[in-house]
Protein backbone atom coordinates (compact mmCIF):
# COMPACT_ATOMS: atom_id res chain seq x y z
CA UNK A 1 0.00 0.00 0.00
CA UNK A 2 1.66 3.29 -0.67
CA UNK A 3 1.62 6.40 1.26
CA UNK A 4 -1.04 8.55 -0.31
CA UNK A 5 -3.64 5.54 -0.04
CA UNK A 6 -2.93 5.04 3.28
CA UNK A 7 -3.19 8.93 4.34
CA UNK A 8 -6.39 8.88 2.50
CA UNK A 9 -7.97 6.37 4.88
CA UNK A 10 -6.95 7.36 7.75
CA UNK A 11 -8.45 10.86 6.24
CA UNK A 12 -11.88 9.52 6.14
CA UNK A 13 -11.16 7.50 9.42
CA UNK A 14 -10.98 10.27 11.02
CA UNK A 15 -13.54 12.43 9.28
CA UNK A 16 -15.80 9.46 10.66
CA UNK A 17 -14.72 9.65 14.35
CA UNK A 18 -15.09 13.17 14.43
CA UNK A 19 -18.17 13.54 13.11
CA UNK A 20 -19.91 11.29 15.57
CA UNK A 21 -21.39 12.76 18.03
CA UNK A 22 -21.19 12.51 21.81
CA UNK A 23 -24.29 12.86 23.77
CA UNK A 24 -23.98 14.54 26.83
CA UNK A 25 -26.11 17.39 27.70
CA UNK A 26 -30.06 16.75 28.03
CA UNK A 27 -33.08 18.60 28.99
CA UNK A 28 -35.29 16.72 31.71
CA UNK A 29 -38.28 18.34 32.55
CA UNK A 30 -40.56 17.24 35.95
CA UNK A 31 -43.13 17.50 38.79
CA UNK A 32 -41.47 18.92 42.06
CA UNK A 33 -43.44 19.45 45.25
CA UNK A 34 -41.49 21.53 47.42
CA UNK A 35 -42.20 22.26 50.81
CA UNK A 36 -42.19 26.08 50.98
CA UNK A 37 -43.53 26.66 55.28
CA UNK A 38 -40.11 25.32 55.97
CA UNK A 39 -37.59 26.25 53.24
CA UNK A 40 -38.11 29.16 50.65
CA UNK A 41 -38.63 27.76 46.77
CA UNK A 42 -35.52 29.78 46.01
CA UNK A 43 -33.06 28.33 48.28
CA UNK A 44 -34.07 24.92 47.64
CA UNK A 45 -33.78 25.81 43.74
CA UNK A 46 -30.49 26.70 44.87
CA UNK A 47 -29.61 23.42 45.94
CA UNK A 48 -30.70 22.01 42.93
CA UNK A 49 -28.52 24.23 40.78
CA UNK A 50 -25.54 22.85 43.15
CA UNK A 51 -25.63 19.52 41.90
CA UNK A 52 -22.95 18.44 40.03
CA UNK A 53 -24.00 18.11 36.25
CA UNK A 54 -27.53 20.37 36.70
CA UNK A 55 -26.72 23.83 34.54
CA UNK A 56 -30.01 25.46 34.34
CA UNK A 57 -32.76 25.53 36.78
CA UNK A 58 -36.03 26.86 36.13
CA UNK A 59 -39.95 26.29 37.12
CA UNK A 60 -43.07 27.10 35.81
CA UNK A 61 -46.01 27.25 37.95
CA UNK A 62 -48.89 25.40 37.41
CA UNK A 63 -51.29 27.15 39.97
CA UNK A 64 -51.38 30.80 41.08
CA UNK A 65 -49.11 30.64 44.78
CA UNK A 66 -52.29 31.75 46.06
CA UNK A 67 -53.95 28.08 45.02
CA UNK A 68 -51.04 25.78 46.34
CA UNK A 69 -51.94 24.02 49.74
CA UNK A 70 -50.74 23.54 52.76
CA UNK A 71 -47.80 24.98 52.04
CA UNK A 72 -46.34 22.17 49.46
CA UNK A 73 -45.73 24.26 46.16
CA UNK A 74 -46.47 22.34 43.28
CA UNK A 75 -44.40 23.27 40.13
CA UNK A 76 -42.67 21.86 36.55
CA UNK A 77 -38.89 21.70 37.40
CA UNK A 78 -36.96 21.89 33.74
CA UNK A 79 -33.11 21.04 33.84
CA UNK A 80 -30.46 21.14 31.74
CA UNK A 81 -27.67 18.08 32.65
CA UNK A 82 -23.97 18.76 31.24
CA UNK A 83 -22.09 15.46 31.62
CA UNK A 84 -19.04 16.73 31.87
CA UNK A 85 -18.55 16.26 35.61
CA UNK A 86 -18.83 12.65 35.13
CA UNK A 87 -16.70 11.98 32.44
CA UNK A 88 -14.62 9.71 34.38
CA UNK A 89 -16.77 7.42 35.24
CA UNK A 90 -18.95 7.75 32.52
CA UNK A 91 -22.24 9.36 31.53
CA UNK A 92 -25.24 7.80 30.77
CA UNK A 93 -29.10 8.44 31.20
CA UNK A 94 -28.41 5.85 34.54
CA UNK A 95 -26.74 8.80 35.50
CA UNK A 96 -29.63 11.02 35.34
CA UNK A 97 -31.65 8.99 37.53
CA UNK A 98 -28.82 9.42 40.06
CA UNK A 99 -29.00 13.19 39.61
CA UNK A 100 -33.05 13.00 40.23
CA UNK A 101 -32.24 10.74 43.62
CA UNK A 102 -30.26 13.33 44.56
CA UNK A 103 -33.13 16.30 43.51
CA UNK A 104 -35.40 14.04 45.66
CA UNK A 105 -32.84 14.03 48.81
CA UNK A 106 -32.70 17.95 48.70
CA UNK A 107 -34.03 19.53 51.66
CA UNK A 108 -37.88 20.10 51.56
CA UNK A 109 -38.59 18.53 48.34
CA UNK A 110 -41.76 16.51 49.00
CA UNK A 111 -41.41 14.64 45.44
CA UNK A 112 -39.83 14.57 42.15
CA UNK A 113 -40.82 12.54 39.18
CA UNK A 114 -40.43 12.54 35.63
CA UNK A 115 -40.70 10.45 32.66
CA UNK A 116 -37.62 8.72 31.32
CA UNK A 117 -38.89 8.43 27.80
CA UNK A 118 -39.20 12.61 28.00
CA UNK A 119 -35.48 12.92 27.98
CA UNK A 120 -34.20 14.94 25.13
CA UNK A 121 -30.44 15.43 23.83
CA UNK A 122 -29.73 19.17 23.23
Amino acid sequence: MNKSKLRQIIREELKIVLSEVYQDKFKVNGRLITNIKERPQKEILSDIRAIAGVTIVSTDEIQDYSEQRRGRFLSILNLKIDGFPYMKSGFSRDTIVNIADKIRKVPNVVSFKYNPEDIQPI
